[in-house]
C-alpha cells in the first residue's frame, strides 16, 4: 500500500514539474514590444498614433498587432474608423509583404473618408515594422476597391508629417460682381489637414482682404466633410446673417465656395450647413439641396 502511495506521489511530482518546465518554456518564447497603433481623429481630418503594448509568439506578431487595432483607441479624441465587426481571416507575409484578409463587416462604412482612414490606419500600423515593405488588403478573398473604383494593390506607409505644397484654384469675383475669376494661390498643406478644408480657409481669408467680402464677413468654417462626391460645409451664421441681401452677391458666395471645391475630381457638388443644420431658403436658392458647379459664372 506504502509502495502504491509512493508511486503515485512521484507521478504527481514529475507532473506538476513536467507543467512547470512547459510553463517556463511558454514563458521564454513569449515576446513583448511597444507598437504604434494609428487611428482617425474624432471628425476623421487626422490620423495620429497611440503605443501600446503587445505580447506575442513567434509567427504571429502581426496578428497581435492587428487585433490591437481592431480593439480600439481607448482615447476620447480618437475613433475607430474600421467597422468593430470586422474578423481577422488571416495575415500572411510573403518576401516584405503582408496579405491580410478580412471579413466584408470591413466594408461598412459610414462614409468614403471613413474607407480612406481605415486603409491608412492599417498599412501605417503594419508597415511600422522594418521587415514589412507593404500590405496587400483582401475582403473574404477578392480584392479592395477604392471609393474611385479603383484596386488598391500593395499599399506602402502614408507619409502623414511632412507638409506638401500645392497650388488652389479659388474662384473670387471681379469689382463689379458679374463673374467668377480663377486665381491661383500656393499652400502648404500640414499633418492632418483636408485640402478641401484648406481651400475654404483660404477663400474665406482672401475674402476678408476684399473690400466687398464676397464671404460675407466674420463667417468661419465649423466643419468640413466629403462622401460620395459631395463635400458638406458647415459654415456659422455670419453667412447669412452678414450677407448684403442682394441676390448677386450671394450667388457669388455660393458658387465661389462651390467652383473652387469642384476643382477636385473627387467633388461633383456642395452641400451647405449654418450651425450644424439644414436651411431650406437663402435668398431665391433652395438651400437646402447640394449645389453643382456652374461654369457661366467662370471668367478666364
Amino acid at each position: 500500500m506504502r509502495k502504491k502511495i509512493y508511486f503515485i506521489m512521484m507521478i504527481s511530482i514529475l507532473m506538476i514539474f513536467a507543467v512547470g518546465c512547459n510553463n517556463k518554456e511558454l514563458n521564454n518564447d513569449l515576446k513583448k514590444q511597444e507598437v504604434k497603433l494609428y487611428y482617425a481623429s474624432n471628425n476623421g481630418s487626422k490620423i495620429d498614433w497611440v503605443t501600446r503594448p503587445i505580447e506575442y509568439i513567434d509567427g504571429e506578431k502581426y496578428d497581435v498587432t492587428l487585433k490591437a487595432l481592431l480593439n480600439g483607441p481607448y482615447t476620447s479624441n480618437m475613433s475607430r474608423s474600421i467597422n468593430e465587426k470586422t474578423k481577422i481571416l488571416s495575415v500572411n507575409k510573403k518576401n516584405d509583404v503582408l496579405y491580410i484578409d478580412l471579413s466584408k463587416d470591413f466594408l461598412n462604412f459610414e462614409s468614403d473618408m471613413d474607407q480612406v482612414n481605415s486603409v491608412i490606419t492599417i498599412s501605417n500600423t503594419l508597415n511600422q515594422f522594418e521587415e514589412i515593405n507593404g500590405i496587400e488588403i483582401k475582403i473574404e478573398g477578392k480584392d479592395l476597391i477604392s471609393p474611385e473604383g479603383e484596386k488598391y494593390g500593395i499599399i506602402q506607409e502614408f507619409n502623414l508629417s511632412d507638409e506638401k505644397n500645392v497650388t488652389l484654384t479659388l474662384y473670387l469675383p471681379n469689382e463689379n460682381l458679374e463673374y467668377l475669376l480663377p486665381v491661383k494661390t500656393n499652400s502648404v498643406i500640414k499633418e492632418g489637414e483636408g485640402i478641401g478644408q484648406k481651400v475654404l480657409e483660404k477663400l474665406i481669408n482672401e475674402s476678408d482682404k476684399q473690400g466687398y467680402n464676397v464671404i460675407p464677413k466674420g463667417t468661419k468654417l465649423l466643419n468640413y466633410s466629403q462622401d460620395k462626391g459631395i463635400a458638406t460645409v458647415d459654415l456659422s451664421q455670419e453667412f447669412i446673417n452678414n450677407s448684403s441681401g442682394g441676390s448677386t452677391s450671394q450667388t457669388m458666395a455660393i458658387y465661389s465656395i462651390v467652383n473652387s471645391l469642384t476643382e477636385f475630381e473627387n467633388i461633383n457638388s456642395v452641400l451647405f450647413l449654418i450651425e450644424g443644420e439644414s436651411v431650406e431658403d437663402f435668398s431665391h436658392y433652395e438651400f437646402n439641396k447640394p449645389f453643382s458647379r456652374e461654369e457661366s459664372l467662370i471668367k478666364n
